[in-house]
């Protein structure tokens, strides 16, 4: 997992992957046209944001889940969001076993999980070990965007 912020990232993109480079510079120009809520293509389905407003969640209506064939990249726009981060672990048990298809497993929270709060500008990105739980915190509505970072992207 990477926690940062847009206000300083740019000062930090010797230390990151390119492509995680290229999809926050990518974010940061498509934020400048303040988009609406859909999904946004950079590279077809490897490369993509999708731009959503919720409500969020109590930490107890949640439950965490994992991809394996996309990156995260959390960025939230608007409000304040508690994501809950763990590593996966041996006796990690996936009560909605992986699906193919939609690219995520679910499980029920860690007992070592951390919360991150996430407020505007700030952004979390989750790789394939990572167990998430965003959308949580106190009632309000957010306004988030997510891009999808195919992980053979990664490899190339």
């Amino acid at each position: 997992m990477i926690l940062g912020s847009m206000t300083s990232w740019q000062d930090h993109t010797t230390f990151e992957h390119r492509v995680i480079v290229e999809a926050l510079e990518k974010l940061s120009s498509l934020l400048q046209q303040h988009p609406a809520e859909g999904r946004v293509e950079f590279d077809g389905d490897k490369l993509y944001a999708s731009i959503m407003e919720f409500d969020v969640k109590s930490l107890t209506e949640q439950v965490a889940e994992k991809h394996e064939q996309y990156i995260d990249v959390h960025y939230l726009i608007e409000g304040e969001e508690t994501i809950g981060w763990s590593s996966l672990q041996e006796d990690s048990t996936a009560v909605k076993p992986y699906d193919s298809e939609q690219d995520y497993a679910l499980y029920e929270p860690s007992a070592d999980e951390l919360l991150i709060r996430l407020k505007p500008g700030m952004f979390a990105v989750f790789f394939p070990h990572d167990i998430h739980r965003p959308g949580m915190g106190e009632p309000a509505r957010i306004k988030k965007a997510v891009i999808k970072i195919h992980v053979g992207l990664m490899q190339a």
